[in-house]
């Protein structure tokens, strides 16, 4: 109560000075205050100096005029307990009125007015205003299907009024003033959408949210198939659809005999030329969507040959006794694929690879196709087995190449001889050779010249040193050497002369021994 007394006597007396004395009062101008910060008003006033001067602080928004603070300068300030809460007086300067922390709702019209006690008063008026920019919100309807109108709606409490920037995943779609963004959605659409809002206050964005965009199930269709007899088969059909498709089979004559809802396998019959319809139906919150393939059992894998060592047989083939012979079955080029059995000579074998041993007489082969094969589902060859050539170069025998060539040495051998007989038959006849007649000289004696050796004849030497004995003698073969051909048991004058003189070596042909 003496508070109001004592704001009611001021008053007073400031009226009644004023009317004597003039006062100019100034209040610095305020940039915008952004929410949250402090605003300081300062109120600028003259003359400076005089008895008393008293400064006042209302609230003049709209008109009306409430009283926040009053510093009698160099005396006292103080706020009203109405407004303590939001403002205060600086202590250091008592022209200044601060807000702490300043809120939107503070924002208006504030007039500081001053009197001189003595003198007169004057007033000025400040108005505050705060910015600020709240959380946006975004809204749009989620899912949608594919070709539906999507609207985004971006909204914000914001002094002054904000910008709007949405985007996807990111990127830019719009911005501007409009705080809305229209498409009509496809399935690219998909993403997460955000809304970024901003003034001279700051910029703020909501959280990412996600637009779903719904279509129906897209099949891709399948090229009709050909499998072989008795194949297991597996259908599978590329399918997109969000959200995803559910799936159901059908088919006549197969039966699905995996767990797989999204693919459908069965095993083919082993008649070529049977054909199955296999039917996929997708279906979703969109729509249902329907594809079928057709599947037929034909001859796959091409003709069946029988392989011996990596050859076909063409109708026969040849061994010998005792030969081992391992055949294979291909159909095409693999023995894979398909079933087979053998027939040897008319008996059923059951390995895949058959082998077995050549015996005289031959034998006959058959493969058999039991599924997977193509027509005519059966190859048979004859197998010609001829009896064991001579070894030929075996290991531990003589091979004809050995045989070959001692023979060709014989010949030679036989040649060589036959060329050397010739020669000494032909030195025999032409000159002096060793012969059965005497075991060191082909020599015979002149008759009417016992010291001389003759050339050519087959005269035996004088037998006792006379004439009659030599001729008694003559062509006495003589064979192995004795005394008389060089000496005499005396030299008389009855006897020859039987040595060999120098004359005898000079005029007779070289001895062979």
């Amino acid at each position: 109560m003496a508070l109001k007394v004592n704001f009611a006597v001021v008053i007073y007396m400031a009226v009644l000075i004023s009317i004597c004395t003039g006062v100019t009062v100034n209040i610095d101008n305020l940039d915008d205050v952004i929410e949250g910060s402090e605003t300081r008003m300062i109120c600028n006033y003259s003359p400076t100096t005089g008895s008393t001067i008293i400064i006042r602080w209302s609230n003049v928004t709209g008109g009306a005029s409430e009283s926040i603070a009053t510093t009698v300068v160099g005396v006292s300030k103080g706020v009203l307990a109405a407004y303590s809460a939001i403002f205060s007086l600086d202590p250091n300067d008592d022209r200044v009125l601060v807000i702490a922390n300043t809120l939107r709702s503070y924002s208006g019209d504030y007039q500081c007015n001053v009197a001189i006690i003595g003198g007169t008063s004057g007033n000025d008026d400040v108005t505050l205003n705060v910015i600020y920019i709240d959380d946006p919100v975004l809204s749009f309807t989620t899912p949608v299907n594919e070709g539906d109108l999507v609207a985004l709606s971006c909204d914000v409490v914001s002094n002054p009024n904000a910008q709007f920037t949405f985007k996807m995943n990111g990127s830019m779609l719009q911005d501007g003033g409009l705080s809305t963004y229209t498409f009509t959605a496809n399935r690219n659409d998909q993403g997460s959408y955000t809304c970024e809002v901003d003034n001279n206050a700051g910029t703020k964005a909501t959280a990412g949210q996600v637009l779903n965009v719904y279509f129906a199930p897209e099949i891709t269709a399948l090229e009709d198939m050909e499998v072989s007899r008795g194949e297991t088969v597996l259908i599978s059909f590329d399918v997109e659809a969000r959200p995803a498709a559910n799936y159901d089979w059908s088919s006549q004559g197969a039966t699905d005999i995996d767990s797989d809802p999204e693919t459908f396998r069965f095993v083919a019959s082993n008649n070529i030329g049977d054909v199955y319809t296999v039917t996929l139906n997708a279906s979703n919150e969109v729509a249902a969507r329907q594809s079928s393939v057709q599947v037929t059992v034909v001859d796959s894998c091409g003709s069946l040959s029988i392989v011996n060592d990596g050859k076909k047989v063409d109708g026969n083939m040849n061994a010998e006794v005792g030969d081992d012979v391992s055949l294979r079955c291909l159909c095409g080029d693999s023995d894979e694929g398909f079933e087979y059995e053998w027939t040897l000579d008319g008996d059923k074998m059951s390995e895949s690879t058959l082998t077995f041993t050549a015996e005289k007489g031959g034998h006959e082969v058959v493969c058999i196709g039991t599924a997977g094969a193509p027509e005519p589902s059966s190859v048979s060859i004859n197998v010609l087995v001829t009896d064991k050539e001579p070894n030929t170069g075996d290991e531990g025998g003589i091979g004809t190449g050995a045989i070959a060539g001692i023979v060709v040495g014989i010949l030679v051998m036989l040649i060589i001889l036959g060329v050397v007989i010739i020669i000494v038959l032909k030195s025999r006849d032409d000159g002096p050779s060793k012969s059965a007649d005497s075991a060191y000289m082909d020599v015979t004696w002149d008759t009417k010249d016992p010291n001389r050796v003759n050339q050519g004849k087959k005269t035996a030497p004088p037998s006792n040193g006379t004439k009659e004995a030599a001729k008694q003698d003559a062509y006495h073969p003589y064979d192995a050497p004795d005394d008389r051909a060089y000496s005499r048991p005396s030299y008389g004058s009855e006897d020859y002369n039987d040595r060999p003189d120098d004359d005898d070596y000079a005029n007779s042909m070289p001895v062979t021994v």
